[in-house]
């Protein structure tokens, strides 16, 4: 019998999985595509998300408790086969290039004359080991690394004490980009919700799947919403558009009489939320494949997927590569996000139909 994700391990689960590498580069992509009081566009594509999981609750309340064995069950084999296999693929790739973009620039600002694949080799073994222990051992890691970076946004404490509530503006979304852009990119850092989709078989009523989902999407919200505010009022978004990585340069002013270069100290910290999120994609692309190879153990599929996405990135060189890769695949599984459920919800109503016109 499996194990249940208990409510509040299912709220942490989330955020852990959603909040990344991301947020270092997040305030200065609103400042450039949204421009002024671009912070506000993370509350509004909240609801974007919201809509999401309210598509995968509907899957959850007609499903049997499967959603990939509903697929099987419901589309012809060649199809199904098709289907698992593309989402492997999207999956692993998705997690081999955010563990390769952290790890690019972990190398870049901590160990500028270490190979970064060697750095993605011991990633990689260590995502190995995580992905054969099951689901409802990775959900109670990474309970335990909500616990040990939680505490970082009391830094934030710092910082505020010098913004300047002028640098706000009153203006909304003035001297901006690209909106439809900056839209789908602050999505991307939404992303790993819908992996939710995998976890009925091991949830139950008490889990609380959809209120779980919800406010675990509500905490990443309100700590990317915090950290954007802040660092729209100690920079002004005019300068927030020529940083890289903002939330490490507002660390950078953090000053401590024990720790000095803590940004580095909080960005190493960060290895362990990365490795959770790719972990997950690593574990929905072993659940897709082993529904094709069903006769191959889990820890053999789990071991070719870390393996051939060790291997595929050695293609990615700098980080246009990776940031270009990691554009083309967040598209692509934004777009998963919204069509699996419907494609559930789909073919879970056209069953319900058919028993009940052949009784």
């Amino acid at each position: 019998m499996k194990e249940k994700l208990h409510h509040i391990h299912l709220v942490i689960f989330i955020y852990t999985i959603q909040f990344g590498v991301t947020i270092f580069s997040l305030p200065g992509m609103l400042a450039r595509e949204f421009g002024s009081n671009g912070w506000i566009a993370i509350f509004l594509i909240f609801f974007v998300v919201l809509l999401g999981i309210l598509l995968i609750g509907a899957c959850y309340k007609l499903s049997d408790g499967d959603f990939l064995s509903t697929l099987e069950n419901s589309l012809p084999r060649f199809l199904s086969t098709f289907l698992f296999l593309i989402l492997a693929v999207i999956w692993s790739l998705y997690g081999c290039v955010i563990g390769k973009q952290y790890i690019m620039i972990f190398q870049m600002i901590t160990f500028p004359t270490t190979s970064p694949m060697l750095l993605k080799f011991a990633f990689a073994v260590l995502a190995y080991l995580l992905v054969i222990k099951g689901l409802y051992n990775i959900s109670k890691i990474a309970t335990i690394i909500f616990f040990i970076t939680i505490w970082m946004l009391v830094l934030l404490v710092y910082p505020f004490q010098e913004m300047d509530f002028l640098r706000f503006t009153p203006f909304l979304f003035k001297d901006g980009g690209h909106w439809a852009k900056g839209s789908i990119s602050v999505f991307a850092s939404f992303l790993g919700y819908e992996l939710s989709l995998l976890f009925f078989p091991f949830v139950n009523k008490e889990s609380k799947l959809v209120r779980s989902l919800i406010l675990g999407n509500l905490v990443t919200t309100i700590i990317y919403g915090i950290i954007s505010v802040v660092c729209y009022g100690f920079f002004g978004y005019t300068y927030l558009k020529v940083l890289l990585f903002p939330f490490m340069d507002l660390l950078s002013n953090v000053e401590l009489p024990f720790v000095q270069r803590i940004e580095n100290l909080l960005f190493a910290l960060f290895f362990f939320k990365v490795l959770i999120t790719s972990v997950m994609y690593y574990w929905g692309a072993k659940e897709c494949a082993k529904r094709v190879f069903k006769k191959t153990s889990e820890k053999r599929i789990s071991f070719v997927i870390v393996a051939f996405t060790f291997i595929v990135a050695f293609y990615f060189q700098t980080m246009d590569d990776v940031d270009a890769w990691l554009m083309k695949l967040s598209n692509i599984e934004a777009a998963v996000s919204f069509l699996l459920p419907l494609l559930g919800i789909s073919l879970l109503l056209y069953r319900k139909r058919k028993r009940n016109h052949y009784g």
